[in-house]
């Protein structure tokens, strides 16, 4: 499998969804409410074996943390992407940045993206607002050249999660941009 695409969530909100593609059609993983998302992550991203994961997490601290700058809540990428401090999200950064170093050291490139910013840079002129799941319509608008993927995302976790996937397709085709700078941390859209 060349590349997944994960909304990382909540550890036991049922939130985190991984988006991969086979044979020419888009498939989602859910992990369950209730059950430990960081071990059915792990387990899951392992099994599948991918060459890269492109993860909706952050996975590094602001510089200011390693004697680089005075900003103590947000890094240069996510100030570009519009996004929210590492250290706001607290155990989520943390986790992220656990799980993603394990499957680093497996020999999985992991990067950072962000679905929200990908959204506002390529289809702000759909006005989708932030936080709420996209409509279908506006979907098959932003699916551009992949069709819907079957069955079409439930919730904004599978959306999110297969915007992560096309995040990494853009990154592999050479056309993704990269906000921030790589000593400190990378966001890819």
């Amino acid at each position: 499998m060349d590349h997944i695409g994960i909304d990382f969530g909540a550890r036991t909100a049922g939130t985190t969804v991984i988006c991969h593609r086979e044979r020419g059609l888009f498939r989602f993983q859910r992990c369950a409410k209730g059950d430990d998302g960081d071990a059915w992550l792990n387990a899951t991203v392992i099994s599948m074996a991918p060459e890269a994961v492109y993860i909706d997490a952050p996975l590094s601290l602001p510089g200011a943390y390693f004697g680089k700058g005075d900003d103590h809540f947000f890094r240069r990428a996510d100030r570009l992407a519009g996004g929210m401090s590492p250290m706001f999200l607290g155990g989520l950064t943390a986790r992220a940045i656990r799980i993603t170093e394990h499957w680093r050291s497996l020999g999985i490139n992991v990067h950072e993206v962000y679905p929200a910013a990908l959204i506002r840079q390529e289809w702000d002129y759909l006005k989708i607002q932030s936080g709420r799941a996209v409509p279908p319509h506006k979907l098959r608008l932003m699916a551009g050249m992949f069709a819907l993927p079957p069955p079409a995302p439930k919730d904004r976790h599978e959306t999110d999660a297969w915007l992560c996937w096309l995040s990494g397709h853009r990154h592999q085709c050479g056309s993704a941009k990269a906000l921030g700078e790589a000593e400190e941390g990378v966001i890819l859209v």
